[in-house]
């Protein structure tokens, strides 16, 4: 009965030991993670990465403190049941170590359990960080890829507005040009209309000269019929009366020497109309053009006033 109470005795010493012993790990654990996180801090205090494990290591050291307070709570239990069994008999102390032993097992179990949960969250939290550091690395990219945007999207709205600017230019240009056109077609539609007018007045008198020149054709063809009558009447006798004597010597006068002075009086009428028509339809010709039909038609007329015969005093 006493060797199995020393050895009841003995087993609880070595589960509390090794509890002891697994406390004392953990502490030195958690020495070395506040060891390793001083050197992180230390190292690069203000890195995303460092913060990061930093948080992780904070969390670990947590869970770390919770399953020592755990231990700690077990012990105090195994001791308050160590200091119950010490009254107890050998069939009690048998039952409640192999409860104790059950226990110890479950809270084993327990202990693995948190470990493997506490290695798989470690594993969660690595790729998480590097999710993490993917994202933030996704979103630096992102974000040049839009100040890029921004950047080009400011310098074509720029360039936009310079043509916009240069086509107004353009635009105000070419209304002063058409507004330009437009008075210049206005002036040059009412210069065309002025020199219609004139080349109406023109035709006009070209017509009204026409008929003068078929009048005075004709008046010429009478003339020159009845000049040789009167040239042969008026030879053979003496001119004793003065208006016989006088027409006999305008009679005598060539028809080549009244033309030629007619066509030297209407010279300078004809050159004052020339240059009118000249300033109003931008006629080239001059005012020596001795075949025209004005200068014919003057030149005509003024004959045929030159050959109109006078009165005759003679008897018929």
């Amino acid at each position: 009965m006493m060797e199995d109470n020393k050895q009841l005795a003995q087993h609880i010493d070595g589960a509390l030991h090794s509890a002891s012993q697994e406390v004392t790990n953990l502490h030195s654990e958690l020495s070395a993670t506040s060891l390793r996180l001083a050197e992180l801090r230390a190292n690069n205090p203000t890195g995303a990465e460092n913060n990061h494990q930093h948080v992780l290591l904070k969390e670990e050291v947590t869970q770390l403190q919770e399953e020592v307070q755990l231990l700690r709570q077990l012990k105090e239990m195994l001791n308050k049941d160590l200091q119950e069994m010490q009254g107890c008999s050998a069939t009690e102390l048998r039952i409640q170590l192999a409860e104790k032993e059950h226990e110890l097992d479950r809270a084993k179990e327990a202990l693995q359990a948190m470990k493997c949960d506490r290695t798989r969250l470690k594993a969660e939290k690595v790729d998480l960080v590097n999710q993490m550091q993917q994202l933030y690395t996704t979103l630096e990219s992102h974000e040049e890829q839009l100040r890029d945007f921004i950047r080009n999207y400011d310098q074509h709205r720029k360039e936009s507005d310079d043509a916009v600017k240069s086509l107004a230019k353009e635009k105000d240009l070419l209304e002063r040009e058409k507004w330009d056109l437009r008075r210049q077609t206005k002036e040059a539609t009412e210069h065309v209309g002025l020199l219609h007018s004139h080349i109406d007045m023109k035709e006009n008198r070209i017509k009204e000269l026409e008929a003068e020149l078929t009048m005075a054709k004709q008046s010429l063809a009478t003339l020159t019929k009845d000049v040789p009558k009167h040239h042969s009447v008026a030879m053979p006798s003496e001119p004793v009366v003065n208006g016989t004597q006088e027409w006999v010597m305008q009679a005598q006068i060539p028809l080549t020497a009244a033309i030629r002075q007619s066509q030297q009086t209407l010279c300078h009428c004809h050159s004052a109309d020339r240059q009118d028509t000249s300033a109003a339809d931008g006629d080239s010709s001059t005012p020596s053009d001795m075949n025209s039909p004005h200068h014919r038609t003057h030149s005509l007329c003024n004959v045929r006033a030159a050959w109109h015969p006078r009165p005759s005093n003679h008897p018929s």
